[in-house]
């Protein structure tokens, strides 16, 4: 630090030195006004506004006196370049620099490349990639020539990396990158091959864009190969092949012509002196519509052409089209197309799979590009029939096949009448094959279709999103009028001591100015450890917040009205359903009145719930009733209690230590229950010595396994038996002990084993994590753990709290039900801002208890949100307090939102318990730089990455391929049929997921007559529809698709058959305004009990059937590898739609686009190969998949 600052100091002597020099040869205008003498002086800031500052409060400067970018703050030692006035006597810095022991500016040596300071380290994931360059975490820039030899980085790649700060700019770039962790995999195989992307042994992505193969070799489904992977954030997946070399190849005689070679070019491209008609788009065409196109065929060589036959490649599965041919000498004018009645009467068999409206420009475009833009012969016509012409004594037979069996002679031509009926709305290719004796010329057919239901849910006002311009601030008078003492706040005055934790100033000017972050908290860079975990989650934090509150004013409305509900006000937020912007109830917002004589009212008001894109608020009686319609102005604020809250648990659970913020050994405590637990052995021995690390159980753990894996299949029976509504446990079949033992007598093997497990804590105070797939009966075992604890520790004192609301009044309500708690044993604490009209009657006398904080901390069990929980901070409670901590739905809440309960457990004897899935629905963060530093991962997800938490096969194998000493992973799936759960459980859960579900219900839709598949419970609807926005809403909606859940509805809901009750069917959409036109469309045909909407809505609930509409289908913008999939391209979301179904699942979407997503492209994959898919053409990569339907 002192060799740094000598040389800063050094170097403004000399540059003074110099100013000195230049201005007695060439005195300037400034030193005319008076004799003024330059000085370097360090000090430090004592004031800065901004604007301007004091250096030690002695010396001014202006802002512009500050050089480059620098950040300053009060307190930030400077070097400033003063000027002595001998007229004002004052001092003033005509130049500050900020001293900093990391980096130095630009100044200090323009012609040096690097810094004096050795480079830091960054530990990142690839962000994002350009010609020859790209960035890690969202503001490292890096070239590809500074990446290692061998390696080509893709988007989601971890990398490590050596940065510095490029002087001058103040943005951090990586001088050298390399893999973060990489291994070689031998002997493993292909498992899946759609188009460039691929998947080997069910675990590691590989694209062939950036795959380095073996000369020659061309990978192939079911091929052996060894490869060297990186880890990668590929959708579901989290390793990537480097390069790939064959082991054993498939006999490549076994395949056949690929589809992209199939439908090339080369295929398009006249052949042998033959011209065949290149305008083969069929338009736009209305639903149940006929129309005929010819197809000229002309020989100009000298050659005659011996034309085989004609055939459909088979790509429209809906079969739009078929041909005939016309005897040659029929004649006809050009560029017309011959109409022909419309046909009322389609088969029952393609009713339903009528879609939507589509404004075909894109077909068009791509043809063109197909043939090279290839002039059109003027021979080329098509046919138009009149009535009254003998054109009916040409016999037509209509096909989807012909032999013509004919010689085109030099200079004839022939035609072929191409037939279309429309059927399946939406846009449509079929593959038009003419196969000549020794070639095959292709044409695209190619047609649009639109149905009658799409005029009611047509864009009614072009899309014009304009942020709001933010209002110039008024000078006019204000008066505040706020809302009256909700009835909450005065039952519960609590110490208003939580810190601030104010935003730093030097960070607000980073992401305004995108200044690197770096340049504020390079610790960021690091890999989390004990030493940087509160900086490094302080400041993302404050990141989140920035962006929110940057959100916040980008939204403020002008000149807005509002609407009535009863009493109570709305206010319409176009954008708020896809959280533009976020707000919640108990937010604060105010209202202002139209300036009125220099007059401006202010109203604050308060959200007390949100629905869809309307807020109702909370104001002013006497506005409220006073209020005509008036325009207002809104200014939305953020609400910072969470984040407060999230400050001040970082500074207090530093106590936890590494043991439970990163533990990596295992020592075995004292049980806190002895139990001999009837008719099943623990997997613990007794007696055994404390100080044990993981390493030595696991053969303890292995034997564990087997012991458990002894009573399963018994379990899963009663499991199945006990879920049949409205049968009884039979006494005779549970013995009377284990009754006793379990308050819930069918829990399987795995949920008795967690709750054992918890009840004895043998590792505390290391956090014990439930792992739940869906559908396995997580929180029916956290009701049970809680029971238990509840009986055998009456010292215990129990925190049950969940990141939402809704989570933690379902614990609440289960407990309640289980009838086992006495009256004053658990009590339900409500942030001050819930409203109890949002509450559900069951459990509100456990919420009158929790209004007074000091009474309800001397519950035994006390059940709240992880931010609620920040309310027993402020009445001193502390450390310690509570012995037992369950964090359920952990995997949904940010790691400093899970400190805020752990931090008042005991750091010696108290138990954490975290249930959750990772790969489920994680923490919802804005910010994306908060995101690329790890605020988006949980502590859930977090900790089952380390070492003592991971997943080892080799270690344990025989008990869950983890640690059961810290993991339990439920694997009995209760919902869904097993033609629905494969999937998933390859993608996510290594195959591990087990049927428990009752078969009555599960295969009660396999006999509907809409199946492609009898006997599989699942479509693939292909739609090549219209993505659209309109209004002021950012939204998209996708016609097409809306129309088709509408008649599947009907279908499901009316059909004869196997009629589905309204309340059973699901549909699930990740834009809020498709949720609003596919409603639209269901109150249409009287069906409003179906539930609609997003994917986190659906979050932890179950129906009969789930029809999934993925919206986004625009082909030609899709060039970021997933970035126009928007919502879709998450994983995780991806894995919460397809669990939810118990019976059947119906995705709609655009194959096009969604097989460029891996999770999607496997469905598709899925759909094919099981002979579901239905619908529009397939891409060509998709086109050479076997179809075992």
């Amino acid at each position: 630090m002192l060799r740094l600052a000598a040389k800063l100091v050094a170097f403004f002597w000399r540059r003074a030195d110099g100013a000195e020099g230049e201005e007695a040869g060439q005195p300037g205008p400034e030193l005319a006004e008076g004799d003024a003498k330059l000085k370097t002086v360090q000090g430090v800031v004592t004031r800065y506004c901004g604007d301007y500052g004091m250096i030690d409060d002695l010396i001014y400067f202006s802002s512009e006196a500050v050089t480059s970018k620098v950040l300053l703050n009060v307190g930030q030692e400077v070097i400033a370049l003063v000027q002595e006035d001998k007229v004002s006597s004052g001092l003033k810095a005509i130049r500050v620099e900020a001293v900093s022991d990391k980096w130095e500016d630009d100044g200090k040596n323009r012609s040096r490349g690097l810094l004096d300071s050795s480079p830091q380290v960054l530990i990142g994931c690839v962000t994002s990639l350009m010609e020859g360059a790209g960035y890690i975490s969202q503001t490292t820039y890096f070239s590809l020539e500074s990446v290692c030899e061998g390696f080509q980085p893709c988007k989601g790649d971890w990398v490590e990396a050596e940065y510095w700060i490029r002087p001058g700019t103040w943005i951090s770039e990586a001088i050298s990158v390399k893999p973060l962790r990489y291994k070689r995999v031998d002997r493993v195989c292909i498992s899946s091959l759609c188009g460039k992307n691929g998947v080997i042994d069910d675990s590691i992505f590989f694209t062939l864009d950036s795959l380095k193969l073996a000369e020659g070799y061309v990978p192939q489904r079911h091929d052996m190969v060894s490869a060297v992977v990186v880890e990668s954030s590929q959708s579901c997946y989290v390793w990537r092949a480097l390069c790939m070399t064959p082991v054993k190849r498939r006999d490549s005689s076994a395949f056949e012509e690929t589809a992209d070679e199939f439908c090339g070019a080369l295929l398009l491209k006249n052949k042998g002196d033959i011209e065949v008609t290149r305008l083969t788009n069929f338009g736009t065409l209305k639903e149940g519509e006929s129309k005929n196109m010819v197809i000229w065929i002309e020989n100009k060589g000298d050659i005659p052409q011996n034309l085989v036959s004609c055939k459909l490649a088979g790509w429209d599965k809906a079969k739009q089209f078929r041909f005939q041919m016309l005897d040659k000498a029929q004649t006809c004018p050009a560029g017309s197309l011959v109409p022909i009645p419309e046909k009322k009467n389609f088969s029952d068999k393609n009713i339903n799979f009528l879609d939507s409206h589509q404004k075909n420009r894109t077909s068009q475009a791509s043809e063109s590009s197909l043939v090279n833009n290839g002039d059109i012969s003027p021979d080329d016509c098509t046919c138009k029939g009149e009535n009254g012409d003998k054109e009916k004594a040409t016999p037509r037979k209509q096909a989807t096949e012909l032999d013509p069996g004919g010689l085109i002679p030099p200079g004839g031509k022939t035609l072929i009448v191409i037939m279309c009926d429309a059927k399946s709305p939406g846009r449509c290719r079929e593959l038009l094959l003419l196969c000549f004796s020794s070639f095959t010329i292709g044409r695209f057919l190619e047609v649009n279709v639109v149905s009658r239901e799409e005029s009611l849910i047509a864009v009614r006002e072009p899309f014009s999103w304009k942020k709001s311009k933010t209002t110039p601030t008024l000078t006019s008078t204000k008066t505040t009028v706020v809302v009256t003492a909700q009835k909450r706040n005065s039952r519960r005055q609590l110490p208003s001591f939580l810190p601030q934790y104010p935003i730093p100033d030097r960070l607000k000017k980073c992401v305004e100015q995108k200044i690197d972050i770096l340049t504020f908290q390079p610790l960021l860079a690091e890999l989390l450890n004990m030493s940087n975990y509160k900086e490094k989650f302080s400041t993302l934090l404050w990141l989140e917040e920035i962006h929110a509150e940057i959100e916040l004013k980008e939204y403020n409305m002008s000149g807005v009205t509002l609407k009535r509900n009863g009493d109570l006000l709305v206010l319409e937020v176009p954008g708020l359903a896809e959280s533009r912007p976020s707000l919640y109830a108990g937010d604060k917002l105010v209202l202002k009145s139209q300036e009125y004589s220099g007059h401006v009212i202010e109203y604050i008001g308060y959200v007390i719930e949100v629905h869809e894109e309307e807020v109702t608020l909370k104001l002013n009686p006497e506005f409220e009733q006073a209020y005509n319609f008036e325009p207002m102005d809104v200014e939305f604020t953020y609400n910072r209690t969470t984040s407060r809250r999230c400050h001040f648990a970082l500074e207090h659970v530093i106590h936890l230590g590494v043991k439970v913020l990163f533990p990596e050994e295992i020592i075995l405590q004292s049980p806190q229950v002895t139990v001999n637990w009837n008719n099943v052995q623990d997997t613990k021995r007794d007696g055994q010595p404390t100080s044990k690390n993981w390493k030595s159980t696991k053969d303890q753990s292995k034997h564990a396994a087997k012991e458990r894996q002894a009573g399963a299949q018994d379990a899963l029976g009663l499991a199945a038996f006990a879920r049949k509504p409205g049968n009884l446990v039979n006494e005779a079949q549970i013995p009377k002990a284990r009754e006793k033992e379990f308050f819930n007598p069918v829990l399987n093997e795995n949920q008795k084993l967690a709750v054992r497990r918890i009840l004895s804590g043998d590792c505390r105070p290391l956090p014990y994590i439930l792992f739940g797939p869906p559908g396995t009966g997580k929180t029916v075992t956290i009701i049970e753990a809680v029971l238990q604890v509840h009986r055998a520790l009456p010292d215990s004192r129990i925190l049950v709290c969940a990141p939402s609301n809704s989570a933690a009044d379902l614990v609440c309500l289960r407990l309640h039900e289980s009838q086992v708690l006495r009256p004053g044993a658990m009590v339900r604490v409500n942030a001050t801002c819930r409203f109890e009209e949002m509450i559900v009657d069951a459990i509100k006398a456990y919420c009158k208890d929790g209004e007074d904080i000091w009474k309800a901390s001397r519950f035994r069990i006390i059940i709240t949100t992880c931010s609620s929980a920040g309310l027993f901070y402020q009445i001193g409670v502390r450390v310690g307090h509570f012995t037992h901590v369950f964090v359920d739905e952990a995997g949904q809440a940010s790691e400093p939102e899970c400190l805020i309960p752990l931090g008042l457990v005991s750091d010696a004897n108290g138990q954490i318990v975290l249930a959750g899935d990772p790969m489920q629905l994680g923490p919802v963060i804005k910010s994306r730089l908060a995101m690329a530093y790890g605020l988006n991962v949980s502590m859930l997800e977090r900790l089952m990455s380390r070492p003592v938490y991971m997943r080892d096969e080799d270690a344990f194998g025989a008990c869950g391929a983890y640690n059961p000493l810290l993991v339990t992973k439920l694997v009995n799936n209760y919902r869904s049929h097993p033609a629905l759960l494969a999937l998933p459980s390859r993608l996510f859960y290594h195959r591990e997921l087990e049927v428990c579900a009752d078969p009555k219900v599960v295969t009660s839709l396999l006999g509907w007559e809409k199946l492609p598949k009898k006997g599989f419970p699942l479509i693939f609807h292909g739609v090549r529809g219209s993505e659209a926005r309109e209004g002021r809403s950012p939204s998209w909606f996708n016609a097409a698709e809306a129309v088709q859940v509408m008649r599947y509805c009907c279908l499901l809901a009316r059909g004869i058959s196997s009629q589905v009750s309204a309340s059973d069917i699901g549909v699930i959409t990740p834009y809020r305004k498709q949720v609003e036109k596919i409603k639209i469309l269901l109150r249409n045909v009287d069906l409003m009990d179906i539930k609609v909407g997003s994917v986190e809505e659906f979050q932890g609930q179950e129906y009969l059937v789930i029809i999934i509409s993925t919206v986004r289908s625009n082909e030609d913008r899709f060039e970021d590898d997933r970035y126009f999939l928007g919502f879709l391209s998450n994983s995780k979301r991806f894995n919460v739609a397809i669990t939810r179904p118990k019976a059947l699942l119906i995705v709609l979407g655009n194959p096009h686009v969604l097989v460029k997503d891996p999770c999607f492209g496997a469905l598709l994959e899925y759909s094919i190969t099981n002979g579901v898919y239905t619908g529009c053409d397939l891409p060509p990569e998709l086109q050479s998949l076997p179809d075992c339907g």
